[in-house]
């Protein structure tokens, strides 16, 4: 087990006692953001425990680590999702979660916030504002998933995709909805608005309430949890689209032009707008942007100015960020960089070169 050692020597990891199991969540993970190098480190680990270690972590319903068998070391566990992909590592010298997705949000003592961890905060807080979230789970959850809407993030129908020869959209701005996702949740079940809203007005003086409220939605339709609470995310998600439908028709009404949508935004051109739904709570929304120089390459990849400043808008990772922070992107860097697309799989982390969508 040297060489596995010598692979994992610059990961945290977790000191077992008496061969017992820890709780998964406490055991210490490692992020590894997407990017090529990462890829082939993670990747290089993964192959070496699919030759040479035979034992796999039994898990739990929940994704734990089940504690009704003996645990032989080393054993791991390899799992994936359209979301990143995790490795579960357990040795003689240490425990080891290497996670392989974009960094999550901040709290307020420099941690990562996960997606189980923002959902058993919030679990725990609407109990102790007398809301039981059991009470809202279902038998046919991976059922009710199917009927959970796509995020919205596309270019209006017949809007054409600025080339880098166009000189794209001027006098350009956009809506943002506030915590959206949670409050799509607060409108469709009035009952959790008091815990939603309290979260949301002390977000900046606690940001892991940000974070609860950010991963929170995603969590409860996960297999983590057998999907037994995506009928809350449904109902959370497919709100937020109706408002943003409801609100790009009464701009096409009013004789604008909508542009593109971006989850819980509308990017569109003509005279500022003002109308029902405006507002600073959750799930209201406001002019983020005014008066800006816009041209998309696709809906997930535009730039900006405002105001002068340069702002570059690229969905995923790209090769233009290994050799340079997009704070010196310049006009125009969007079209010369291609994205890096990592597909993830049963063998492992596949890299290729695509384009933003």
């Amino acid at each position: 087990m040297e060489q596995l050692k010598e692979l994992l020597k610059e990961f945290q990891f977790t000191v077992f006692n008496n061969n017992k199991p820890v709780n998964y969540v406490n055991i210490k993970c490692s992020l590894l953001t997407p990017n090529i190098e990462n890829a082939e480190k993670f990747n290089k680990i993964l192959h070496y425990l699919k030759e040479n270690v035979t034992e796999k972590v039994h898990r739990t319903k929940s994704g734990g680590i089940s504690r009704s068998r003996f645990i032989r070391l080393p054993s791991y566990d390899y799992t994936y999702s359209i979301s990143g992909a995790e490795l579960l590592i357990l040795t003689e010298f240490g425990y080891y979660r290497l996670q392989f997705r974009p960094k999550l949000a901040e709290t307020d003592d420099a941690k990562s916030m996960s997606g189980r961890k923002a959902f058993n905060e919030f679990k725990k807080i609407l109990s102790e504002n007398g809301i039981n979230l059991d009470d809202y789970a279902v038998d046919n959850g991976e059922e009710v998933k199917q009927e959970i809407e796509k995020p919205m993030i596309k270019m209006e129908r017949n809007m054409f995709i600025s080339t880098e020869d166009h000189n794209g959209f001027k006098n350009a701005h956009h809506i943002d909805f506030h915590n959206s996702y949670p409050g799509g949740l607060m409108i469709t079940h009035p009952e959790f608005k008091p815990v939603i809203e309290m979260m949301y007005n002390k977000r900046k003086e606690n940001p892991i309430y940000k974070a609860i409220l950010n991963y929170s939605i995603g969590f409860m339709q996960s297999k983590w949890v057998g999907y037994k609470y995506a009928a809350l995310s449904r109902d959370a998600i497919n709100n937020n689209n109706a408002r943003l439908r409801r609100v790009a028709q009464a701009l096409k009404d009013s004789g604008r032009t909508v542009l593109a949508y971006n989850t819980d935004g509308i990017w569109y051109c003509g005279e500022v707008y003002h109308g029902e739904g405006e507002g600073k709570n959750v799930g209201q929304w406001e002019n983020d942007h005014i008066n800006c120089h816009i041209r998309f390459k696709s809906a997930g990849a535009y730039e900006f100015i405002e105001d002068g400043k340069y702002h570059p808008v690229v969905r995923g990772y790209t090769r233009l960020d290994t050799i340079k922070s997009r704070d010196e992107w310049s006009w125009g860097d969007i079209y010369k960089n291609d994205i890096i697309v990592f597909k993830l799989t049963e063998n492992g982390i596949v890299g290729g070169i695509g384009y933003g969508k």
